[in-house]
């Protein structure tokens, strides 16, 4: 082929450097970690409408260690717990991702749930305080890939009825 150019390989003179020492700085950064049990950070922003934004943050690295920049994990878990309410239902969300199903005991009332976790990495308590009242007979669960789930039936009051007088 008459005119034709050899393309070079975008890759071949852009931060080759860059990746030449990177298995060597994960090796590293493991071996500064030691043997610990991964760690888990991050966030959630909720908001909703006509309120100010609500940024919770979850993980099992204290505010302590980060500071530090030591990211070993501390006995005791802090899961992301969501709460959602509809017309009917209240359902709590919690995200347990070292814990199995057997580790996981509920406890209910009209305004909280209890939420107990105990485990080879630990153990966990959180009471989760209801937005509204609920049936906590009503209360369903399910645990699958680490997420807990429970939802309820909302306490629904019934309005005002008449008193006969005899």
């Amino acid at each position: 082929m008459v005119g034709a150019r050899k393309r070079k390989d975008f890759f071949e003179d852009f931060g080759s450097e860059l990746f030449d020492n990177l298995e060597e700085m994960i090796d590293a950064l493991l071996d500064e970690m030691g043997e610990s049990s991964p760690f888990v950070y991050g966030f959630s922003i909720i908001h909703r409408p006509g309120e100010d934004p609500e940024i919770r943050e979850f993980g099992n690295v204290s505010e302590s260690s980060q500071e530090e920049g030591d990211f070993v994990s501390p006995e005791a878990k802090e899961p992301l717990i969501d709460v959602f309410e509809t017309d009917e239902t209240v359902q709590v969300l919690a995200e347990f991702p070292e814990a199995e199903k057997e580790d996981v005991c509920l406890r209910a009332t009209a305004s909280s749930l209890e939420i107990m976790v105990s485990g080879l990495s630990g153990s966990y308590s959180e009471n989760v305080e209801l937005p509204v009242p609920v049936d906590p007979k009503s209360a369903k669960a399910s645990y699958k890939n680490g997420v807990l789930e429970v939802t309820f039936r909302r306490y629904l009051e019934e309005g005002p009825i008449t008193i006969d007088i005899e």
